[in-house]
């Protein structure tokens, strides 16, 4: 049998390594959240002079791996409705560049700072383009951008969108796009903006809004979302994947608490 006094101590000890091991796991999250910090790289906006090579960039890297783009069998490379689209984001001034040392282009971030207005703009300018599966594109990221309705959720004029991240193929796996998903949270932050939004489609993405502390808001099926007369992604293709919505929301955000949650339940309700 053992003594009180070894009792004692074991208990003291037992609980002494407990408490030092929650402390390793709460304090390494953060470490876990930044393990990976590119030293070998910087991030700049992108200026008008950058325009034609931050299209090139999205569309090689970025719209080619899109699953509506790859659904439809899609070719993105000389459709002028799609450049003209994406200089309309980039002249906003938000989206960013990272480069390498040597100044060549290593990833690029376009970023929109949105107002309830704008998906009805879109619609409008792909009600008149020729090519009917650039139009769907159109219709597939204005009906993405108000589902779920963040400008009324959090009676916002404007909600800042991380919209499309795309790191080139030969400097991936370095932390570069969680870098350019955190340097934009501090552009939208900067500019005050309260809610910063990222939709994510593809297997990986998601993982990136979560190391760089987006909360997750909502996750449905892309059947779900429909065109004037069918869904842009039907419900047994192979690349029918989730969509999941993270946000960021600053602390002068007036959240209707009410109306926030019954959004996310009638959001969780378009799931079978």
């Amino acid at each position: 049998m053992f003594s009180l006094r070894t009792k004692c101590l074991r208990y003291l000890t037992n609980k002494t390594y407990f408490y030092s091991q929650i402390r390793k796991c709460v304090f390494g999250i953060k470490d876990l959240i930044h393990q990976e910090k590119p030293e070998n790289f910087s991030v700049c906006q992108v200026t008008s002079e950058d325009h034609e090579a931050a299209v090139d960039a999205i569309k090689r890297h970025f719209l080619s791996e899109h699953v509506l783009v790859i659904s439809r069998n899609m070719n993105v490379n000389n459709d002028r409705a799609l450049d003209e689209y994406l200089i309309g984001l980039l002249k906003q001034g938000n989206t960013l560049f990272a480069k390498d040392d040597n100044g060549s282009i290593a990833g690029v971030c376009v970023n929109f700072a949105s107002s309830p207005v704008d998906p009805k703009n879109l619609r409008h300018y792909a009600f008149y383009r020729q090519d009917p599966n650039t139009k769907d594109f159109l219709y597939f990221i204005a009906k993405l951008q108000e589902t779920p309705n963040l400008w009324d959720i959090f009676k916002q004029q404007k909600v800042f969108e991380i919209k499309m991240l795309t790191v080139i193929p030969e400097y991936r796996r370095q932390g570069l796009a969680v870098m350019l998903a955190e340097k934009s949270k501090e552009l939208a932050h900067d500019q005050g903006y309260n809610i910063v939004r990222m939709d994510c489609i593809n297997p990986y993405d998601y993982k990136i809004a979560e190391r760089c502390m987006l909360q997750f808001m909502v996750k449905f099926p892309l059947h779900k979302l429909r065109g004037a007369n069918a869904p842009f992604i039907k419900r047994s293709s192979e690349h029918n994947r989730y969509v999941r919505v993270y946000t960021s929301v600053g602390t002068n955000a007036d959240v209707d608490r009410d109306t926030f949650k019954q959004k996310q339940i009638d959001l969780e309700n378009l799931i079978e």
